[in-house]
C-alpha cells in the first residue's frame, strides 16, 4: 500500500491534521511560560531526577537539536507531536477493544476534549504522563483481546516510564489491581508469571529515578507526596472540582462517560468494559479524597482522560441523548481551536497580569535587565524564584543568572558567583537580602507589562554576596 493510500485510511485526516497545524502555530507564537523556561534549564543539564518533578519533561526538550538557543516552537514540539502519538494509541485501543466506530468516535472525542487538545502545546510534565499511561492502556488492551502475556511486559515499560514522567502515573499499577477486583476473568492472569514479570519490569524503568532521589535525600519524594499531607478538612473545594473536570473533559461527552459506567454496571460481563473503568479508579479516589483538603489543580487527573473518552465512545453507542452525541465534537474542537487562536495571536491582546499573561513580556523584561545589569558593571544577576530565573536564563544567554533562593531546585553544578551582583527581587516577595548580601543598594524597578503591579513588577538591586553556598530566604509580600 503506497503513503498516500495509507493515509486515506487515516479517519478524519483533513480535520486532524488542521488541529496539528493550528497546534504548532500556537506553539511557535505564544510566549514560554515560566514553567516551561524552567523545564528547559533543567534540559540544559540533563539528570535521572530533579527537585520538583521526574525526569523525562527535561529529556523531551533535550531531545530537540539546538539547545540553548532554541524557539518556542522547537521547545514545545516534542509535546505538540505527542498528541499524534496520543491520538493513534487510541484509535488502535478502541479497536483493539471494541469496534471501528468506537474507535473513530474515541479520536474524534479526544480531539474535542479541552485539556488535552490545547494542553499538549505547552511543555509540561503532563503530556509525557498520559502519553506513558494511554500506552499502558494499549498494552492491556492488547493482553485483554490476544490473551498472551508478554504484552504485560510491554505494560511494565511504560507503567515504569510513566513513572519517569510524572508520579501520579502510579496510580495505573493500582488501577490494574481495581481491574483484578472488578473483573473475574482478569484475574486468571494473576496465576501466571506475566504480572509480575511486568511489574519486574516497571521496577527496571522506574530505577533510575530511584536511584537518583535516593542520592540526593528523596528530594522529589518528599516536594510531591507532601501534598497527601493533607491540611484541615474543609469542603470549600468540592465543588469547584466537580465542575471543573467535566469542562475540561468536555461536558457533552461527560454524560457518554456516564452511560458507559451503567452499560457496564448491566452486564458486569464485559472484562473490556471493567478495564476502561477499573484504571482511573484509584486515581480519581485520592483526587476524592485530598479535595477536601487542598485545591485539585485540573491538570492533575489528565492521565486518566483518553480511557474516559474512550468509554464514552461507548457509552455513546445506544441512542440516548443523541443530541449530545452530535455537538460533542463540534462543540469542543470549536472551543480547543478558539484558545489556540487565541494563544497564536497572545502577543497581540491586551496584556494582563494573570495567568492569562503568565507567557508574556519576558523579552522586554530580559531586555530591561540586561541594560541595567551593564549600566551597573554587575558581572552576575541572581534572582530568587525559579520563575524568573528561567525566563532569564534563557532570554540572556550570555549572562551568569543563578537563582540565590530555594538552592535545591538546582542541584547541578554552577559558576561560583564574585563582585558584584544585580538581584532582581519579584515585588510579590519582601527583601531579606542582607542575609546573603552587603554593600546592598536598590537601582530601580522594572516591569515585563506595561500595567505595573506585584505580580509583574521587579525590584533591582545591587551587592556582593558573602557566601557562595548562602541561600537567600523568601518571604511573601
Amino acid at each position: 500500500m503506497t503513503l498516500i493510500a495509507r493515509l486515506r485510511t487515516i479517519p478524519y485526516l483533513p480535520l486532524l491534521a488542521g488541529l496539528m497545524i493550528l497546534r504548532l502555530i500556537a506553539a511557535g507564537c505564544a510566549g514560554l511560560v515560566p514553567d516551561e523556561t524552567y523545564y528547559w534549564l533543567w534540559a540544559q543539564h540533563p539528570a535521572f531526577g530533579y527537585y520538583d518533578h521526574p525526569p523525562m519533561v527535561a529529556w523531551w526538550i533535550a531531545a530537540i537539536p539546538g539547545l540553548p538557543d532554541i524557539s518556542a516552537l522547537f521547545l514545545r514540539l516534542p509535546f505538540v507531536l505527542s498528541f499524534a502519538g496520543l491520538s493513534w494509541l487510541i484509535y488502535d485501543t478502541g479497536k483493539t477493544l471494541f469496534s471501528e466506530t468506537v474507535a473513530r468516535r474515541a479520536l474524534l472525542w479526544l480531539n474535542a476534549c479541552l485539556l488535552l487538545s490545547v494542553g499538549s502545546v505547552i511543555a509540561t510534565p503532563d503530556p509525557p504522563s498520559v502519553l506513558m499511561w494511554a500506552c499502558g492502556l494499549w498494552a492491556l488492551a492488547k493482553v485483554q483481546a490476544t490473551g498472551k502475556g508478554q504484552w504485560w511486559l510491554v505494560f511494565g515499560l511504560f507503567a515504569g516510564l510513566g513513572f519517569e514522567a510524572k508520579y501520579t502515573n502510579l496510580f495505573l499499577g493500582l488501577g490494574v489491581l481495581a481491574w483484578f477486583v472488578l473483573d473475574k476473568p482478569a484475574r486468571k492472569w494473576l496465576l501466571t508469571p506475566w504480572p509480575w514479570l511486568g511489574g519486574a519490569v516497571a521496577l527496571a524503568a522506574m530505577a533510575p529515578n530511584l536511584i537518583w532521589n535516593a542520592q540526593h535525600g528523596w528530594i522529589t519524594f518528599a516536594k510531591q507526596f507532601g501534598r497527601i499531607e493533607g491540611a484541615h478538612f474543609t469542603a470549600k473545594y468540592l465543588l469547584e472540582f466537580l465542575i471543573s473536570q467535566p469542562l475540561l473533559l468536555n461536558p457533552l461527552i461527560f454524560i457518554f462517560v456516564v452511560l458507559g459506567v451503567f452499560a457496564w454496571r448491566r452486564t458486569r460481563n464485559n472484562s473490556s468494559l471493567a478495564l476502561l473503568i477499573a484504571l482511573p479508579l484509584p486515581l480519581m479516589a485520592y483526587m476524592l479524597a485530598h479535595v477536601f483538603h487542598d485545591r485539585i489543580q485540573g491538570n492533575w487527573p489528565a492521565p486518566v482522560y483518553p480511557g474516559l473518552i474512550l468509554l464514552a465512545a461507548v457509552g455513546a453507542e445506544g441512542g440516548k441523548f443523541g443530541w449530545a452525541r452530535k455537538w460533542a465534537a463540534p462543540l469542543g474542537i470549536g472551543l480547543s481551536a478558539l484558545v489556540l487562536l487565541v494563544m497564536t495571536l497572545g502577543s497581540a491582546l491586551p496584556q494582563k497580569s494573570g495567568t492569562a499573561g503568565l507567557g508574556q513580556g519576558w523579552e522586554k523584561l530580559a531586555h530591561d535587565i540586561q541594560a541595567k545589569q551593564t549600566e551597573t558593571g554587575a558581572s552576575w544577576i541572581a534572582t530568587t524564584d525559579y520563575n524568573t530565573q528561567g525566563e532569564l536564563s534563557l532570554h540572556i544567554p550570555t549572562a551568569t543568572v543563578i537563582g540565590m533562593a530555594e538552592r535545591e531546585r538546582y542541584a547541578w553544578p554552577q559558576p561560583a558567583p564574585n563582585d558584584r551582583a544585580l538581584i532582581v527581587l519579584s515585588a510579590k516577595y519582601v527583601p531579606t537580602l542582607d542575609t546573603c548580601f552587603t554593600d546592598l543598594s536598590e537601582v530601580g524597578t522594572v516591569s515585563r507589562l506595561k500595567k505595573s503591579g506585584k505580580k509583574t513588577d521587579f525590584r533591582l538591586f545591587t551587592g556582593r554576596l558573602k557566601s557562595a553556598t548562602c541561600e537567600v530566604p523568601i518571604i511573601g509580600s
